[in-house]
């Protein structure tokens, strides 16, 4: 009995820019996240030492990250992909198995954005000042890394392909 010959495609991916947020970066986020103190503190009027346990609002942003890009992911049919190493990353979990195209990439990082400072704006109102600037600031200062990489999407070609990996994205093209 003959076998069934299966065409499949296989691609090639040259790449052209890969962005990952090291060490450097996250010591630029704990630096920003205590000038955002320092800042609340002083606008409050009220001691540093007091605003330190609204630190404990900080965890709900990356959450609200993952549970942002996986609904996008859900109701635009994409199959997102994560895994325990990726939870940790910057991106908090976002992922897809396959290099996706620069206008999802985007559309998705968006909408992660977008919705973040949206929820972290509604929820302000129903916080403490000193918990409020702390979770808006939280919000700008997590989502840095995001915020650089999509910046960085711009200068790449429009046929250009995104394959998010543990500490950062790359930024492909198809090769013929």
């Amino acid at each position: 009995m003959k076998g069934h010959a299966q065409q499949h495609t296989i691609y090639s991916y040259k790449l052209l820019y890969r962005f990952r947020w090291g060490l450097i970066g996250y010591l630029l986020q704990l630096l920003l996240i205590g000038l955002s103190l320092i800042g609340s503190s002083m606008l409050l009027q009220v001691p540093v030492v007091s605003l330190v346990v609204t630190l404990a609002i900080l965890p709900v942003v990356p959450i609200c990250h993952l549970v942002i890009f996986r609904l996008y992911a859900h109701l635009r049919s994409q199959k997102p992909w994560t895994t325990a190493d990726m939870l940790v990353s910057p991106w908090w979990g976002a992922g897809y198995v396959l290099p996706v195209p620069l206008s999802v990439y985007r559309a998705s990082e968006c909408t992660v954005l977008c919705g973040s400072v949206l929820i972290a704006a509604g929820a302000y109102v129903w916080l403490s000042a000193g918990y409020g600037l702390t979770l808006l600031g939280g919000v700008v200062i997590v989502a840095l890394p995001r915020i650089i990489a999509l910046i960085a999407s711009f200068r790449q070609p429009s046929e250009s392909r995104v394959k998010y990996e543990n500490r950062g994205v790359a930024f492909l093209k198809t090769d013929g």
